[in-house]
């Protein structure tokens, strides 16, 4: 497989449209691979189309907890959230087609240029995208080495064809990933917990301890999500 990018966004192709695996330090991509494996496996994890997440988040600056449903679609940028308490409900949305739009508390939005570019260029670099990216060998990456900011340890750095570096990972001696950061966020992940035969960390914290959650369920499935479902209500027919 390889990923292409069109403009700002990243789309995943075939082998035969051209790459070699994924570029970079061999031992970083070896390591990379590691992880995948203790993730629930390559074979498995190159196979997905589709993951569904239900978090609970604990947010500092609110006054009540809220459940997150989010559907990831592991073959193009585009993801689905719905973030609900007894309170507030917000559903946010992103895909090249439906650009990013949100409706909280029954209020629809639309989204700037600008919102909707930073979100199609971060999406790459979710760390679930990564995962993928590691099992199908996405030459739209390249992976090193660099120095992780928890002492003895080294984080497997991701960057992509413009040599920027957008994301990377800190893993244990379990080879299980510990730290899951981008220039925009850093979380600690806690141990991995089983969901099928998929593992993934039950929970984080935001790297200042503002913000946490926990992992209550999640499913995958080979197909990626129906793409009607990014689509702001107003453009489905």
């Amino acid at each position: 497989m390889t990923s292409l990018l069109i403009g700002s966004v990243w789309q995943v192709g075939t082998a035969q449209e051209g790459g070699d695996g994924n570029r970079g330090d061999p031992d970083a991509i070896a390591a990379a691979r590691e992880m995948v494996e203790t993730m629930g496996g390559i074979e498995i994890w190159a196979q997905l189309g589709t993951v569904h997440f239900v978090h609970e988040w604990y947010p500092w600056n609110r006054v009540d907890s809220y459940v997150e449903n989010e559907i990831l679609d592991l073959t193009g940028p585009r993801s689905w959230v719905d973030r609900k308490s007894e309170i507030h409900r917000q559903i946010r949305a992103y895909s090249p087609e439906g650009g990013h739009w949100s409706i909280s508390d029954g209020e629809f939005k639309r989204s700037s240029d600008e919102v909707r570019d930073s979100a199609l260029e971060r999406a790459p670099f979710n760390f679930y995208r990564l995962v993928k990216a590691v099992a199908i060998e996405d030459p739209f990456y390249e992976l090193r080495f660099g120095e992780g900011d928890i002492p003895g340890t080294r984080r497997i750095e991701f960057l992509g064809p413009d040599g920027i570096m957008r994301g990377w990972v800190i893993l244990n001696a379990k080879m299980e990933p510990i730290v899951k950061a981008t220039p925009q966020y850093r979380y600690t992940l806690g141990p991995l917990r089983r969901f099928g035969n998929l593992r993934v960390p039950g929970w984080g914290v935001y790297d200042n301890g503002t913000t946490r959650f926990e992992m209550i369920s999640l499913s995958a499935d080979r197909q990626p999500p129906d793409s009607t479902l990014f689509l702001p209500p107003t453009s489905r027919n």
